[in-house]
């Protein structure tokens, strides 16, 4: 992982770029004031994610386009930044970079934001650190710019490496992710103020709450009390229901066998009506025999008496009988016809009145019988009802009881109880919000192993290197994100060794994180290490026990011979020995306009025509 920077390169209208271009390893660009040096730490720092705007000058005049240009693995990646500020765009050779010469390899638009994508080439995507004690987040860009990119005034600092203030805890997880290559996911965070302003919240709502409860339960009731009285409602309204239930048992019998009665009651009657009908229509029937009868012995009568007459004539007209009869009913015969006719119906009617008899009789029978049915029913009925009444009236004597009172007396005992166990839970949870409120502060300690000694012993190596040979004693104070130098810490230093031996922290530590495969961007930029070192009026620059020279000789050779892991760019003003510069294959401002270059822009006397326009990248492969 990491990234190694390939160029940089600032363009205009009309203007000659101005193009630094980086070696893989190590670059040394110096020069005089004024000739463009820190301006290249701050375009690099502006195009890796840096905020703000950069500053101008009359020879960056008329150039508003930044591109910076570095390589993660086989992979080319290209940032461009309008130098007015703005988002960047970021571009990737999608294909190997070491392609044959001339076959189409073009650039391609990263989804993806600038600070992420570093982060994701740095090896720290997915690393949590704190950015307070109360809050976890990913690692930025800002993290890894942070530790790499040291400016001329942040070497020299008295300020702690982390900052101060805001952000400050963040620099220290950061840090401690690229020495040991742990994050911080298994620290336990403080809990924030808002968090602590709602557990207070929480806590003033449930003291109310328990002040309620507690209001509702009278005065030197307990629990037990309250559970053992409600034991003894619910005894007595068991007995209650048990009674009732034997007396709803009793009441049920009793209204089954009033049913049974009823219905055997409705149909004696339902009997009675129906022989009594039967029976009065057969009386009916009998009296119309007998009036039939009695017309049968009238006409026989009659025609007895008729039979009785002498013949005369007529008294109106004289004329004998016959002629007003028919002569045949004058026969003797015919009167006996009529009475034997007449005796042979009185007959027939006489047996039909002996076979109505028996009739008669079985339904009077039935009467009689559904009339004791009747009578015995209804005085059973009206014991029956009499006996429920009774019951019904005994039930509210044997209650000795109110069941209303009762049912009223569980409630409140319930309700009460219900209370007591609601204000043991709030008792729990306002202690628990108790402990919400306040936390105790403790000291993160972070275990960093044995890494903090490797890269003292790699800045130790350094610093001998860079002929500071009697250091004989440094380690890492990972709390303070520094060095302590033969018991020392690098802060109270002066100046001068200030900012060189946090340029040996920085160097180190980005060497054993690439050593150790710990997430870190992979390069280190340094403004002007050595100057501080080279000011002999400062002040602050007493302990100055090495000469100037040697420091300045031993830090250049060191450079020359560095190898790796990781790339160094070092912009300084001090000067470095030709044979040394050649080995470095340094960049040299001369801030002269007659020879050399005269600083990173070029003079303005030199015009390009503008660029022709290009869109699939290939404007960009003059400066592989």
């Amino acid at each position: 992982m990491a990234i190694t920077l390939k160029h940089l390169r600032v363009s205009g209208p009309g203007l000659v770029p101005a193009v630094a271009s980086f070696d893989g390893h190590r670059t040394l660009i110096h020069g005089p004031s004024d000739t463009g040096k820190s301006h290249i730490w701050d375009c690099i720092w502006f195009l890796l994610g840096g905020t703000g705007t950069l500053e101008q000058f009359p020879e960056s005049e008329g150039y508003d386009l930044l591109e910076l240009a570095f390589l993660n693995d086989e992979h080319e990646y290209l940032v461009l930044k309008a130098m007015a500020g703005g988002a960047a765009r970021v571009l990737v050779r999608r294909d190997d970079i070491w392609v044959v010469a001339g076959a189409p390899n073009p650039l391609e638009d990263v989804a993806q934001e600038l600070g992420e994508l570093l982060v994701k080439l740095s090896g720290a995507e997915g690393k949590k650190v704190l950015r307070t004690r109360s809050e976890k987040g990913a690692i930025t860009g800002d993290d890894l710019r942070h530790w790499a990119l040291l400016s001329q005034p942040g070497m020299i600092s008295r300020d702690a490496t982390k900052g101060k203030g805001h952000g400050s805890d963040k620099r220290v997880s950061s840090y401690s992710l690229f020495l040991s290559g742990l994050d911080d996911s298994a620290v336990e965070l403080y809990k924030s103020s808002s968090f602590k302003e709602q557990a207070k919240g929480k806590l003033a709502v449930a003291e109310s709450e328990l002040a309620r409860l507690q209001g509702l339960i009278p005065a030197g009731t307990g629990r037990a009390s309250t559970v053992a009285a409600l034991a003894r409602v619910d005894e007595r309204l068991d007995m209650l229901t048990t009674q009732l239930q034997a007396r709803s048992s009793v009441l049920k019998e009793l209204r089954q066998q009033i049913a049974a009665e009823g219905g055997a009651l409705a149909s004696a009657l339902t009997q009675l009506a129906s022989a009594t009908a039967i029976c009065e229509r057969f009386t009916l029937l009998d009296m119309k025999y007998l009036s039939d009868l009695a017309r049968l012995g009238a006409t026989d009568e009659g025609i007895a008496f008729f039979q009785a007459l002498e013949e005369t004539t007529c008294p109106l007209c004289g004329t004998p009988v016959e002629h007003h009869l028919d002569p045949s009913d004058l026969k003797p015969r015919a009167p006996k016809k009529y009475r034997d006719a007449i005796a042979a119906e009185a007959e027939k009617i006489r047996e039909l009145r002996r076979g109505l008899q028996p009739s008669v009789a079985h339904e009077e029978a039935r009467i009689a019988t559904a009339t004791a049915d009747v009578q015995r029913l209804t005085a059973s009925l009206k014991a029956l009802e009499e006996q429920e009444t009774f019951v019904l009236r005994a039930a509210g004597q044997e209650f000795d009881a109110d069941p209303r009172e009762l049912a009223e007396s569980h409630t409140r005992f319930s309700s009460w109880i219900d209370a007591f166990d609601e204000i043991d839970r709030l008792k729990g949870e306002i202690a628990r919000l108790e402990q919400e409120t306040k936390q105790k502060r403790t000291v993160l300690v972070r275990n960093v192993g044995s890494h903090g000694d490797e890269v003292g012993a790699i800045a130790r190596q350094m610093l001998n290197d860079w002929g500071f040979m009697s250091i004989k004693s440094v380690y890492v104070d990972p709390a303070a994100c520094d060095l302590v130098i033969d018991g020392r810490r690098r802060l109270s230093y002066g100046a001068g060794k200030r900012g060189l031996f946090l340029s040996a922290m920085t160097i180190a530590l980005m060497q054993h994180a690439l050593k150790e495969g710990h997430p870190h961007l992979g390069v280190v930029v340094l403004d002007s290490p050595l100057k501080a070192y080279a000011q002999k009026e400062s002040a602050d620059n007493m302990d100055r026990d090495i000469p100037t020279a040697t420091v300045n000789a031993s830090f250049y050779g060191w450079l020359s011979r560095f190898e790796g892991p990781g790339q160094i760019i070092v912009l300084e003003n001090e000067a470095v020995d030709p044979a040394t510069a050649r080995a470095l294959n340094a960049i040299e401002f001369t801030d002269d306009h007659t020879h050399g270059r005269q600083g990173f822009y070029p003079s303005k006397t030199v015009v390009a025509p503008p660029p022709a326009p290009a869109s699939d990248g290939t404007e960009f492969d003059d400066f592989e």
